[in-house]
This record gives C-alpha cells, sequence and structure tokens, in this order.
C-alpha cells in the first residue's frame, strides 16, 4: 500500500471517529413529542417485599413533562404526577387508596439504557407519592416514596421512538407503616404509555 493510500485511509478513519463522536455529544438531550402524558396499568400490585400479602388494582396516572426538551441529567425534575386514580371496585385481595394531598408528584430523571443514539428505555424515579393499603383484616399500611427511598419505573422505547410501557422497578423496596403492616414493599406490573386523552397514541421520544 502506497504512502498516499495510508493517508488517505487515516484520514478517512479519522473522519468516521469524528463524525461518530460528534453525534454522541450532540444526543444530550432527550426530546418528547407530547408534555401530557397517560399511564394505565390494568393491574399494579404493591407488596411486602418477599411478595406476601399482593394487593393488585387497576391504576391511571396522568401527569406532563415540564418540557418537551430536556437535557440528561441524574436526579433532574422532568415531570410532574397530578393525577392519580385507582379503581377499587377492580381490586383484588385488598384496596389501595391514594392521598391526594401528596399530590402532584414528583418524576426525576435517572438514567437510559441500550447505546446513544439508540437507546432502549429511559429510567425515572417517583418521589414523594403516598398511599394507603388495606389488606383486609382492618389492616392498612401507609407508604411513601422519597428521595431515600423511591420508586422507579423503566419506559420502554420502540425502534421508532414510541413509549409504550413503564415497567416498576421490583427490587426498589418502600417502607410501610402500620400495625401489622410489612416493614416494607414493592410495585409490580405492566404500565401501557399514552398521550394524555387518548388511549392510542404514544408519546415518542428522540434524542437531539
Amino acid at each position: 500500500m502506497t504512502t498516499k493510500s495510508t493517508s488517505v485511509l487515516a484520514t478517512l478513519a479519522a473522519a468516521i471517529v469524528l463524525a461518530a463522536a460528534a453525534g454522541l455529544a450532540s444526543a444530550n438531550k432527550l426530546s418528547y413529542s407530547e408534555q401530557a402524558f397517560r399511564i394505565v396499568w390494568s393491574r399494579l400490585t404493591f407488596s411486602e417485599s418477599g411478595g406476601g400479602l399482593p394487593i393488585s388494582c387497576p391504576v391511571t396516572l396522568e401527569g406532563s413533562f415540564h418540557a418537551r426538551t430536556m437535557t440528561k441529567t441524574l436526579n433532574a425534575s422532568v415531570a410532574d404526577i397530578a393525577s392519580a386514580a385507582v379503581d377499587n371496585s377492580r381490586c383484588q385481595e385488598g384496596h389501595a387508596t391514594i392521598l391526594r394531598g401528596s399530590l402532584p408528584w414528583d418524576v426525576r430523571y435517572a438514567s437510559f439504557s441500550g447505546t446513544l443514539p439508540s437507546i432502549t428505555s429511559v429510567r425515572h424515579f417517583l418521589i414523594g407519592a403516598a398511599f394507603e393499603v388495606e389488606p383486609g383484616l382492618e389492616v392498612r399500611c401507609l407508604a411513601e416514596t422519597s428521595e431515600s427511598f423511591p420508586a422507579a419505573g423503566e419506559a420502554t422505547r420502540e425502534a421508532g421512538g414510541a413509549i409504550t410501557s413503564l415497567i416498576p422497578d421490583s427490587q426498589l423496596a418502600i417502607p410501610a407503616r402500620g400495625d401489622g403492616c410489612p416493614a416494607l414493599g414493592i410495585f409490580a406490573g405492566f404500565g401501557s404509555v399514552f398521550v394524555q386523552g387518548s388511549n392510542e397514541r404514544r408519546v415518542t421520544l428522540t434524542l437531539i
């Protein structure tokens, strides 16, 4: 191979590396197609950390991002949950009540999964969510997420950018208070994510 050919190849390789680096550097912001969102669980389960005393209920959360475009900054407040509803008529093994005085709840950015710029999910923390669960036998347990004990969920992103689901992190335990209550509880379930006011339209996420 001639010196000239080697030089051309080296220049081309350097250009490719620089272009890739520029692409990664520019993808430091998340951009959502809509600010207002709706998350629907046909069954959201709260149980003690070992899986006992499960209470499953249909739950709907509605909220909005502070802005449609945001920087990926750990623990940055990115959205509020303004409305939370539980359909107790369809709960299994007990009941749950949202403590509405705790609203709005704070949603904070945690991390992403996948390789930039093609991320597969975005993780958020939920702070300040307070609720009461009644597993029966007149037992009432109060639980509340906090900075020390947050709830967290993975918002799954399809290849086309649509956010399709939100899955709670069942490894994060939340303190519960009350006589006969377990010390810690966990969430589990599969929530569908939509544009607020729709049961079909999805919020889409792009990186810029």
